[in-house]
């Protein structure tokens, strides 16, 4: 129990060594620089240290990419850190220096204890097995090949040699061609184009003509009778043209339906079809209906279901929910907008069983269902709380000591993978736990995700948290926003965690881009601003409430403004319908899978927000609203939208 106390101190900063945390630090920086002879000695000084194996694997890791790697050294290190992140990255890396010097028998030992899925390491464990002679391997390889996916470049010679020995005919190859191009994954259909005989196969450069200008192409296709490559390249400049033009693609697919033949034509048109959904153009459903019966895709058929929603023809609706696979149907969404199909259609009890099970779910589609059920939702604010044994208990674990610790020395990398390993099987009260211990080191985003992932046992005060209250509600008041809707905001852009930075720069706790928090300290005004001061939270939610404020000002609905804060407000306009649209179905129908998800978690976030601020639970139909149609738009509307970044 000593050594054990002795640890969690050290995790939670109270032993913290500035000498030893200088040299760990310095040990990342030699590991960036792959010296593998300052990294020999931050693994010999840092030996005992709770984060010992942190030199030892950017040691072993740099060896590694040196060519240097002691297999010995290798199997010792993933022996003594078995249950840990570091040995199963490890043993990714080294499966990779095996495969590719053609060591297969360490492969093949090594390779069934990988943890989760890696295709590139998949496929060298087929080359391995195609060499041992593993006649099992065939149909495996095939159901890969086939699943028109991406893969990495270890497939090739996998597929090379089942090609070579019939095990994939020339129809898979064309499949795959034909899911890569509908997918847009242009390089990777050259490369299944590789694979065809050299008299069958399309030029590549023919490919890319069709790629850079649909319409010259199909102009200048004249053929009067396409061949298997021909016709591939025509569906692909169609496809290519419907995401942009979905009724110039449909004009040209009509002249060019004969000489495809009936079944290349109906999946041509059931592309067009999805495209033309996706952009919510007004004859999808009729495109859609040219497509006969071939069969379609789960995207394909989503979105059917979507522009079916838009038009309000239910009937259609359900036939293309009841067209899922079993896996897509069982998605919360689909399970809702089953039951409102149904509803709609005249089958309450059908559409109330539905409902009733979703009722459970604490998610924008469970919050729809017992709102129109009736049902009152009452989340229990003070839920579960961990018990001292319970804290102690997930105190002690290695991977939440090591996380900790990670955190305090801004490792942040380290540390979410250190805390995800952690926490990935832990029970309710041991995940509350974890939570209570993230939040106390002032790991704001690790308390609220890991409070998410309880089935049972729920600690709604954890999930939703109200920090920085004094600057929200002063920012509220001051633009005359529903401080809800801010935190809800603030919970998916950020989750607290005021230094949060993006990919793309957009930085705070409202994830504000340098260019629009220009703008905004312009408008309120902010005198000497600086982009360094959106870290401050209470800067960052003065100007990102400013921002929200003159968006939802401008588009007049906050559903429309939350998309706009996403995507941007011309985006937000152009998903409208012509006329007024119900909130949820105009969330459902965003075309960016992001903005769509974003939207909705921001509608739930604001539904638990205000319940926990007011302790009233509002209506999710008052809260998703009717979205305004275009015909609404005030006169000076495209002027205002484009003063706003």
């Amino acid at each position: 129990m000593a050594c054990v106390a002795l640890l969690a101190a050290h995790a939670s900063g109270a032993l913290a060594d500035p000498a030893s945390d200088t040299e760990l630090l310095a040990a990342k920086s030699a590991a960036q620089r792959g010296n593998v002879k300052a990294l020999e000695s931050a693994r010999a000084k840092l030996a005992g240290h709770l984060l010992e194996s942190y030199p030892a694997y950017w040691l072993l890791l740099a060896q590694l990419g040196q060519g240097q790697g002691d297999p010995a050294q290798v199997q010792a290190f993933l022996a003594r850190y078995a249950d840990t992140p570091l040995a199963d990255s490890l043993r990714r890396e080294w499966l990779k220096v095996l495969g590719a010097s053609g060591s297969w028998d360490l492969f093949g030992a090594e390779y069934p204890k990988l943890v989760g899925e890696d295709v590139d390491l998949t496929c060298l464990a087929f080359q391995g097995r195609l060499a041992r002679g593993d006649a099992e391997v065939g149909p495996e390889a095939r159901s890969l090949f086939l699943s028109g996916r991406e893969l990495p470049t270890s497939c090739d010679p996998v597929f090379t040699a089942l090609v070579a020995a019939k095990r994939i005919e020339a129809s898979d190859t064309w499949e795959r061609v034909r899911k890569l191009l509908a997918a847009n994954s242009v390089r990777d259909a050259k490369r299944a184009n590789a694979l065809t005989k050299p008299t069958q196969a399309f030029n590549d450069k023919t490919l890319d003509r069709a790629a850079a200008d649909p319409v010259k192409f199909l102009v200048h296709e004249k053929s009067p009778i396409l061949d298997r490559a021909s016709k591939e390249l025509t569906i692909f400049a169609v496809e290519r043209l419907a995401r942009t033009k979905p009724e110039e693609a449909a004009e040209r697919l009509v002249l060019f339906a004969h000489r495809l033949g009936p079944d290349d034509a109906r999946f041509a048109w059931a592309q067009v079809g999805y495209h033309a959904a996706a952009s919510h153009h007004p004859r999808a459903l009729e495109y859609y209906a040219l497509s006969g019966d071939f069969p379609l895709t789960d995207a394909q058929f989503a979105w059917k279901a979507r522009a079916a929603m838009r038009a309000g023809e239910w009937k259609t609706v359900l036939a293309a929910i009841q067209g899922l696979s079993p896996e897509e149907a069982r998605e919360s969404q689909w399970r809702y907008w089953r039951a409102r199909a149904l509803h709609e259609l005249g089958s309450p009890e059908g559409a109330h069983a539905l409902l009733k099970m979703l009722a459970g779910e604490n998610n924008f589609y469970g919050l729809l269902a017992a709102d129109q059920l009736g049902l009152a939702v009452a989340p229990v604010w003070d839920g579960y709380r961990p018990t001292p044994a319970d804290l102690d208990r997930v105190r002690a674990l290695a991977g939440v000591q090591r996380a900790l610790e990670l955190y305090r020395l801004d490792l942040d990398p380290e540390a979410f993978r250190e805390w995800a390993w952690a926490v990935k099987g832990l029970d309710d009260k041991d995940l509350l736990a974890a939570a209570e211990l993230a939040r106390a080191a002032g790991e704001p985003d690790r308390a609220v995700n890991t409070a998410e992932r309880t089935l049972a046992l729920h600690d709604f005060a954890q999930r939703y948290p109200v920090p920085h209250r004094t600057a929200l509600t002063a920012a509220a008041g001051q633009f005359s926003v529903n401080e809800a809707w801010l935190y809800a905001i603030i919970r998916q852009e950020s989750r607290f965690v005021p230094t949060a930075r993006s990919r793309v720069g957009a930085t705070g706790l409202m994830q504000l881009m340098p260019a629009t928090a220009r703008w905004v300290a312009r408008q309120i005004p902010l005198p000497g601003f600086q982009p360094a001061m959106l870290t401050q939270p209470d800067v960052n939610i003065q100007m990102g409430t400013y921002y929200f404020k003159r968006v939802m000002t401008d588009l007049g609905d906050p559903v429309l403004a939350t998309a706009a804060y996403n995507a941007g407000p011309g985006r937000a306009r152009r998903w409208r319908a012509e006329k007024p649209l119900e909130g949820a179905i105009y969330a459902e129908t965003i075309p960016i899978p992001e903005t769509r998800d974003y939207v909705k978690k921001v509608v739930a976030n604001t539904w638990y927000y205000t319940h926990r601020l007011t302790g009233q639970a509002p209506s999710m139909r008052a809260l998703v609203g009717t979205v305004p149609g275009r015909t609404a738009d005030a006169p000076d509307a495209a002027a205002l939208a484009a003063a706003i970044p």
